[in-house]
């Protein structure tokens, strides 16, 4: 059998000691959020905007923000469901929907959004797969979210000289004007070579030659390679099939292209949040017209701050956000504060961040329980099993 096949066994103690170990995350990354907001900025003024907006007329938009935040949670996983099932994958749908949302916890509580693409994949191993038909549906899948942002992220740029002019249409604001310059190319260019690498990595054999050459340079000492020298074979079977997996799902290109444009409808819902919640301030101009600047001012604020090192980019995205809400007002002719601005991001990141890194949480834990369920219900049955052929034996005596 080979190491990528073997059924994932069951082990109460270790299991018990995963989820400990994930609410201690979610418990320090709550601290993490505390701090930033109770250093973010004036926070009289913060609650002056959030109180004008739940007690005036236009407090439906707020509700509208919070129930598109709902509706992105429950279609997020859908384009990995499209590609999962037509690659053939074991797991079924209950198990690619709730893997598919585990990806927002695990990539909000690592740095530069790491964690979520490897705990995908192991949560469909966990689910029945195989590693390598995992890590290639995991990777293709990864290909469709990098290249959807780089989309957006490079039509935001249409809007550019306005980001660049809201700067100076924010009273009370501290920051370098080429800062933002410099964060923007940086954002774009590195989420570009991020698109480029991950399909050199799914479809390139020399990328994967090269994987192994340095793989096998690193188990070169006789200490290391007597002692994990043996998995060399399985790692490169391992790589070889991850990239067979991604070319199977390439080869149903109408089911990637379809992924592709549901996940760009589904990010779509999730950049709109910051127009409603501009709508839901009586005090700001804003119009219907202005939808296409906030919903890509969004994406691009996201698209820039994508590598920062911070768990989840806290921190920059909040700052990076007020800066592109306030360009939204510059049409009008007036100012926004950056309190006020700093609010709007908050309360956006708040919503479309924060609340929806929760309601992750929640489903890593339902994920958890369920797999443990399944191989402990599994491994109950594997040891009742030699224990009905004694029985029968003795019967058939």
């Amino acid at each position: 059998m080979n190491v990528e096949e073997e059924t994932p066994k069951y082990d109460r103690k270790k299991r018990k000691k995963s989820n400990i170990a994930y609410i201690i995350i979610f418990v320090c990354f709550v601290a993490l959020l505390l701090t930033l907001v109770l250093s973010f900025g004036d926070l009289t003024k913060m609650a002056g905007a959030f109180t004008e907006m739940v007690s005036g007329e236009n407090v439906i938009y707020l509700v509208v923000a919070i129930i598109l935040a709902i509706v992105f949670f429950i279609l997020y996983p859908i384009p990995l469901m499209l590609v999962g099932r037509r690659s053939g994958l074991k797991s079924g749908r209950m198990d690619l929907w709730l893997t598919g949302n585990c990806e927002h916890f695990y990539n909000g509580v690592t740095p530069s959004s790491s964690g979520g693409q490897p705990f995908q994949a192991y949560a469909l191993y966990q689910s029945g797969d195989t590693g390598a038909s995992a890590t290639g549906v995991i990777l293709m899948n990864y290909i469709n979210i990098v290249l959807c942002s780089n989309i957006f992220g490079f039509v935001s740029l249409i809007f550019y000289p306005k980001y660049v002019q809201g700067l100076a249409n924010i009273e009370g604001l501290e920051m370098d004007l080429s800062s933002l310059q410099w964060i923007a190319v940086l954002g774009i260019i590195l989420n570009a070579a991020n698109l480029v690498l991950f399909c050199v990595l799914g479809f390139s054999k020399t990328a994967r030659r090269a994987i192994m050459w340095a793989f096998k340079l690193v188990l070169k000492p006789k200490f290391l390679n007597k002692r994990f020298g043996k998995f060399i074979p399985a790692f490169d079977r391992y790589l070889e099939n991850a990239q067979s997996t991604a070319k199977v799902v390439l080869s149903h290109w109408k089911t990637f292209i379809l992924a592709v444009i549901t996940r760009m409808l589904v990010l779509t819902i999730l950049y709109s949040i910051p127009f409603f919640l501009m709508m839901a301030m009586p005090s700001l101009d804003i119009h219907p017209s202005d939808y296409w600047l906030c919903m890509l001012g969004n994406s691009f604020a996201t698209v820039c701050v994508a590598w920062v090192p911070t768990p989840g980019a806290v921190g920059a995205g909040e700052i990076v956000g007020a800066v592109v809400l306030g360009s939204i007002t510059v049409k009008s002719g007036t100012s926004l504060d950056f309190q006020v601005a700093q609010a709007l991001s908050l309360l956006n990141r708040g919503i479309s961040f924060y609340f929806v890194l929760i309601l992750s949480f929640v489903t890593s834990l339902i994920f958890e329980i369920r797999v443990s369920k399944r191989i402990k219900a599994k491994a109950l049955e594997e040891e009742s099993a030699p224990k009905e052929n004694e029985e029968n034996k003795e019967d058939d005596k």
